[in-house]
């Protein structure tokens, strides 16, 4: 398919002579002392922890990252290339509260973690198993990584995204992933996890960030180099000047990992937005992210490297029509505009505080939508279907036709959710709300969820790896 673009070639251009400019000038701050060591070696001015890129260097290490690469699972079936023509979805990250229409908001602990881990598992158009989707909050600090990578690892054989809260994380992700996929140097062939590191906007990156980033690229793993930018607040008002910001903060991440290791898969990622200015927050369901999903699309098309950006997002803080409304906005332009990893696309709510049982099945159907759209048309005659029109003719019917029996299921979405009767069969059956039907679809789905069991000796493994943090 064709994507949408919001700028045209030359906008585009204008903002990447514009980003050098900053990040030549302006400059980033590093405060991990590795990464400055590393990137003064490359050519870079450092004052303090103030870094300066030459523009040469910065336009030739994001030539060295690949356009695409591929995570491995557990399942070769369920592999997932990030790149090219092709989209994964990826459900929720990071919020510390979960909530569902039984028992309302509420601190999330690690069975919420698992059973986001098994819905994912289950779902048709989640491609990847989400990372910190629930935070555990009942399991200690020291061990709250390791058991979500084994909850990761063992209750689906999908990939699965790494820890991202340091150095230690990213150390225990590539341990116990080696544990379950034959060591390390197997791990750098074969990465079956992708990681997300972030900026911290204004022009920064912080030492746990930094410590991550480095140990990721070291190990081969993929990553995403992030920027959450607020326009208003911590960058320009301006889209345009967001753009920049989050452009330079990108590139300067970007370059750090192919100074530590050349070819270190990394993706462009992108979620900034604007701040709600009456309130001074961000606010995630604003047509704004929508703009800079494309433009991030864009702007990693523009250095040939795989983009992320979107997701199901919304600031509603109940799966109602506000919900509804903000996250398919998001979704469907992250998939128009060709994102490639779809971060957030099931569950979110309250501006990434929360996630929710309910909006994880709705936001899937969402998915399942999103992915008929992208999936194109052939022209070919069997689409055209002269011959099944020539034989109907006008005022006839199709519904019988072998030509409709032969292509219906492929042609058409089946919704997981499915509410197409009649109102008189709707009242008959409850005549649910879409949110209700999501509360009776999530517990059906964990009811017959079966596990990809792990092979016994690689679960004791790790949880003897687990006992000694």
């Amino acid at each position: 398919m064709h994507y949408f673009e919001y700028f045209d070639q030359k906008s585009v251009e204008e903002i990447h002579a514009a980003t050098l400019q900053v990040l030549e000038t302006v400059g980033v701050d590093f405060t991990y002392a590795p990464a400055l060591k590393v990137l003064a070696r490359a050519g870079c001015r450092v004052e303090g922890e103030r870094v300066y890129f030459p523009p040469s260097l910065v336009e030739a290490c994001a030539t060295k990252a690949p356009a695409e690469f591929t995570l491995h699972a557990r399942d070769p079936g369920k592999n997932v290339v990030i790149g090219g023509d092709t989209v994964a979805f990826i459900p929720c990250y990071g919020p510390p509260f979960v909530t569902d229409l039984d028992r309302g908001r509420r601190e999330s602990v690690l069975e919420d973690y698992i059973n986001f881990v098994k819905m994912s598992y289950a779902s048709l158009a989640m491609d990847i198993t989400g990372g910190m989707m629930a935070e555990p909050n009942d399991i200690p600090h020291a061990r709250r990584n390791a058991e979500m990578m084994y909850a990761s690892m063992r209750y689906s054989d999908k990939p699965f995204m790494g820890g991202a809260i340091g150095e230690q994380a990213a150390r225990e992700t590539i341990e116990m992933a080696a544990l379950v996929f034959g060591g390390k140097a197997a791990l750098a062939e074969r990465p079956p996890f992708i990681s997300i590191l972030c900026s911290r906007t204004p022009l920064g990156y912080d030492d746990r960030m930094l410590g991550a980033i480095m140990a990721y690229a070291e190990a081969g793993m993929p990553q995403l180099i992030s920027s959450l930018s607020i326009a208003g607040a911590t960058s320009p008002v301006t889209l345009e000047g967001t753009l920049v910001v989050q452009n330079a903060e990108v590139l300067a991440g970007i370059t750090l990992t192919q100074l530590v290791r050349e070819g270190a898969p990394v993706v462009f990622a992108g979620s900034s937005s604007a701040a709600a200015m009456r309130f001074g927050t961000l606010s995630i369901g604003a047509p704004e992210m929508a703009v800079n999903t494309a433009a991030t699309a864009q702007m990693a098309r523009f250095y040939g490297i795989p983009s992320r950006g979107g997701g199901a997002l919304t600031d509603a803080k109940i799966p109602d029509s506000q919900a509804a409304m903000e996250s398919m906005m998001s979704q469907l332009m992250a998939t128009l505009s060709g994102v490639n990893f779809v971060l957030h696309s099931a569950g979110i709510l309250e501006s990434y505080m929360m996630a929710s049982y309910e909006k994880f099945v709705i936001d899937d159907e969402i998915c399942g939508m999103c992915k008929r759209i992208k999936r194109g048309e052939e022209i070919s005659a069997e689409k055209l279907a002269l011959e099944v029109i020539r034989q109907v003719g006008p005022g006839g019917e199709y519904l019988t036709r072998m030509h409709t029996f032969q292509n219906f299921r492929k042609e058409f979405y089946a919704p997981i959710m499915e509410e197409r009767e009649n109102f008189a069969n709707w009242r008959k059956k409850g005549g649910l709300t879409l949110e209700q039907r999501a509360n009776r679809k999530w517990k059906e789905i964990l009811a017959a969820y079966e596990e990809p069991a792990l092979p016994g000796e690689t679960d004791k493994a790790l949880r003897r790896y687990i006992d000694t943090l």
